[in-house]
């Protein structure tokens, strides 16, 4: 079972170990239990390589950029920002945080002119943090006039770096894990994607088409077509489940990228996103929350039995770690997903998810965001509480999940502030702190 390590710091003499499925969440085929590539699962979408690199007509947009950081062009259509701090001052902290975080982006040995989000010393990066960095450098150009070419120096790698073990379309997903040098093994990724990464990459793409136009040396728009539909091909079943590896019965719940989704079916013209994506991702947290969290409003990081009889994962079947049956290191990033199509799409949906979740983490913080726990049961007991250091990782989703209701306007402003004034970055922590930020002080929007 693939999946992958890393530490989130948070003093000299505090430091929690965390995990994250990057590769064993995100397949859609199957491996033997030693990790091997096994047997490849048909997918009923079926797509071809050719039918995926169709050609499509290139967007040309005036001047070079055409939603500059700090612009707000695009209002939300609902929920509410932090009102104790000025739009100015928001952006002056994200400023802050951008550029002390992109020193973390470094040069790919093994890939000229490409460059990567450093993961670990072990690892160079991972496709997680590919679809992270350029998120983050497409919002932020017109702050960083170096925006694009940074974008396209990650792509550069991105598709350098394709997941070579996937019949027919793996040239347009990224290989989950690279080598301390950038290069592919079977060791490090083995060719095998991760969802998270891939629809990451592939939204940061659609964007990068609305930023830049898509004249340039990469046709933007049509590489995240490519992606988009290459996910269908892989990593969807054709009711709109998410599939996992080993089994493609299992699903990890930070994969639902609801926003993302409505996007893709923007960008394609394909209803399954906007429909059997959306509405079997909300079946399915329904379900966790309902049967199985009906006090916290908690979902595990992974469902099994996604088709006949959905259930958290008992551990070990999704990135192959204990926890997988927990509100820990995958599902932690679920606010900042949901919240964020909330307040760009105003599907209520996705606001009743997120109060539930909210109106629990009031509760159990007693409203001090510090006082998070590193992660959740089901049944809304803490994982543990550690003395002196906070889980940033844990706490910077909340405050999209928190802008959903005026009713959690006091929780929302002590969030900015938190994170605003705690930013780390070290790895996923700050990913997890900056990009939540950029949504909560309204600079996010869709492509």
């Amino acid at each position: 079972m693939k999946r992958r390590l890393f530490l989130q710091s948070g003093s000299a003499t505090s430091v929690a170990l965390a995990l994250t499925a990057c590769g064993g969440g995100g397949g859609g085929g199957t491996v033997d239990t030693a990790g091997s590539a096994g047997t490849a699962a048909a997918s009923t979408n079926t797509s071809t390589a050719s039918t995926i690199a169709s050609s499509t007509t290139r967007s040309a947009v005036s001047g070079p950029n055409s939603y500059p950081f700090g612009a707000r062009l695009d209002a939300y259509v609902a929920g509410i920002m932090p009102n104790n701090v000025s739009n100015s001052s928001m952006d002056d902290s994200i400023r802050r945080a951008y550029d002390s975080w992109k020193g973390n982006i470094v040069d790919v040995p093994s890939v000229s002119g490409g460059k990567a989000l450093r993961f670990a010393n072990n690892y160079l990066t991972v496709s997680e943090a590919a679809g992270y960095a350029m998120l983050i450098t497409v919002l932020m150009a017109g702050h960083d006039s170096n925006a694009r070419s940074t974008f396209d120096a990650l792509l550069k790698t991105v598709r350098a770096r394709p997941a070579y073990s996937i019949p027919g379309v793996g040239q347009y997903l990224m290989d989950w894990r690279l080598e301390a040098d950038g290069s592919s093994s079977g060791a490090a990724g083995g060719g095998w994607n991760a969802m998270d990464g891939d629809l990451d990459i592939a939204m940061a793409l659609l964007m990068a088409d609305r930023q830049w136009g898509s004249t340039g040396t990469w046709n933007y728009k049509q590489e995240g077509i490519n992606t988009i539909n290459a996910m269908k091909t892989w990593n969807m079943k054709s009711d709109g489940t998410t599939k996992g590896l080993p089994s493609p019965e299992t699903s990890r719940t930070s994969d639902y990228m609801i926003s993302h989704f409505r996007a893709f079916a923007k960008a394609t013209g394909d209803t399954f996103w906007s429909t059997s994506a959306i509405d079997r991702a909300y079946e399915l947290i329904d379900r966790m929350q309902t049967q199985f969290s009906p006090n916290a409003g908690m979902m595990p990081d992974f469902i099994v039995n996604s088709g006949s009889n959905p259930v958290p994962s008992p551990g070990g079947m999704g990135d192959g770690t204990a926890t997988e049956m927990h509100y820990f290191v995958n599902a932690q990033r679920n606010p900042w997903r949901w919240g964020t199509d909330y307040v760009t799409s105003g599907d209520v949906r996705w606001k009743n998810v997120c109060d539930k979740m909210m109106n629990f983490f009031k509760a159990d913080t007693g409203g001090d965001p510090a006082r998070t726990a590193t992660g959740y049961r089901l049944d809304g007991s803490a994982l543990d509480r550690p003395s002196g250091w906070q889980p940033k990782g844990m706490i910077g989703p909340q405050l999209c999940g928190a802008m959903v209701s005026s009713s959690h306007q006091d929780y929302l402003n002590a969030l900015w502030s938190y994170n605003a004034n705690n930013f780390s970055t070290t790895y996923y922590d700050g990913e997890l702190q900056l990009l939540p930020m950029i949504v909560a002080s309204g600079n996010w929007w869709q492509p």
